[in-house]
Order: C-alpha cells, then structure tokens, then sequence
C-alpha cells in the first residue's frame, strides 16, 4: 500500500506521524472520541495526507478497527494516497442505491477500511443529512475510530455541515501558508457549531522554518479549552 510503503521509507514522516497517532488514540481512548474530522481553513493544507498517513499509522495495530472517509466530494484527494478501487462510492449509499456495507473498502492493512466517494458523487448529497446520522450511527457500532477528511472550512459551506457528525476536530494548517486571520476564522466557525477542536497539525515545518529541525509536523492539543502552547495563536519554537 503506497502509504505503508512510504512511512517504511521516510522515518522521519514515519516518526512524526506515530506521534501524532500516539496522542490521537490516546485521547480519543481516554475521552471516549469515536469520530474525528480533519479540515483545514483553506485548500492546499495538507489534511488529505495527514488523514491518509494517520490513518495508516492507526491501522497497523491488530487490535483496533478504524475507518477512513473521504467526505471531500467537490475534489476527493484521499484516494490517491491509498489507490485503491472503488466499486461504489459513497454517492451510492446516501442516493439509496447501495448498501453501506458494499462502500466499504478493505486495505491491506486488516485493522484499516476505507469509504470514498465516486468521481461522478454530486457535493449536494452532503444536504441528506439525515441520511448521515443514520449511516453514522451504523459506523460508531462497528470502529473503534473514525476519521473524517472534509473540506476546507473558508472556501465551501460542506464541511460546516459536517462538524455535527463528529465528537471532535483537528484543524490541519501548513507553515508559511496559511494566515492568522483565516486560521482565526476557522476557529471561529467551528466554535460557531458548537465543535471540540481538539488540536491543531502544522505540516510543512522543515520547509517553512528550518531552524525547527528535522521534524515535518507540529501539533498541540487543547487542553481545558485552550491551546497549548504553540497552538494557533502563538508560534511554534524550534526543538531544543
């Protein structure tokens, strides 16, 4: 699996993400978090790859069952991290015109499932919102954990709908790219919803800012609803 294939080559993507999964599973365990949606506040962000390599990084454990959705029907990108086929999408399912449980794709990772919408999948079935609280409640019975790549929250109304349908956020940002302001929007919608934004990933930090280090990410997690420290409103410091 391109994903597996790529973590095994990069240790220091690998290491990174382990981190990031590490903490993730160990709050969505202590919180009781089945489902987790991944945005970001504009496109371009990164949030397709890290849903894809956290996911991944999740599903290497043989005693979980996680479930990867791509909930971006306007421009899918999950697909092409894993590149796997897809003989119904989830347009299917929510059109009525599927069972759910034909969507479901397996990896080859036995602890990993996939559900991704077909090329052809019209953004407007993101209204049937009826249709996703039944499906969800379906999916929080059968995996331990969820993870939801929705999109951005600035440029479409799509992923405001979806914040219901999860028990927290991490919102993706990339160094040097991403704005104060339109990262403070962002917090604002999900605030607006009523979201647990549990944390914030910056990726692109070697690039961006080399006297980071080595690493490739950087991630805080709030804490008693409020940012750790280097979290959207301060910048985040080099490694000692």
């Amino acid at each position: 699996m391109r994903t597996v294939d790529r973590l095994n080559k990069d240790w220091l993507l690998a290491t990174e993400i382990h981190k990031l999964e590490t903490r993730l599973w160990r709050q969505a365990q202590k919180s009781q978090l089945r489902v987790v949606l991944l945005t970001s506040a504009v496109r371009g962000e990164g949030k397709s790859t890290t849903t894809a390599y956290l996911a991944t990084a999740l599903g290497m454990y043989p005693n979980r069952k996680v479930l990867a959705v791509d909930l971006d029907f306007r421009e899918p990108r999950l697909n092409s991290h894993f590149q796997v086929d897809v003989p119904h999408g989830f347009g299917e399912v929510l059109r009525g015109k599927c069972p759910l449980q034909n969507a479901i794709i397996k990896t080859e990772l036995p602890s990993l499932d996939l559900i991704l919408p077909a090329i052809s999948d019209d953004s407007n079935l993101l209204l049937k919102t009826q249709q996703f609280a039944d499906i969800f409640v379906v999916l929080r019975e059968r995996y331990d954990l969820i993870l939801l790549d929705v999109p951005a929250l600035l440029p479409v109304a799509d992923a405001s709908m979806l914040l219901p349908l999860a028990d927290a956020v991490i919102l993706v940002t990339m160094a040097g790219k991403t704005t104060k302001p339109q990262l403070r929007r962002a917090r604002e919608i999900c605030a607006g919803m009523e979201a647990n934004i549990l944390g914030i990933v910056v990726g692109n930090l070697k690039e961006a800012m080399p006297g980071y280090g080595d690493s490739s990410y950087y991630y805080s997690y709030q804490k008693e609803g409020r940012p750790e420290r280097g979290g959207a409103d301060s910048k985040a410091e080099p490694k000692k």
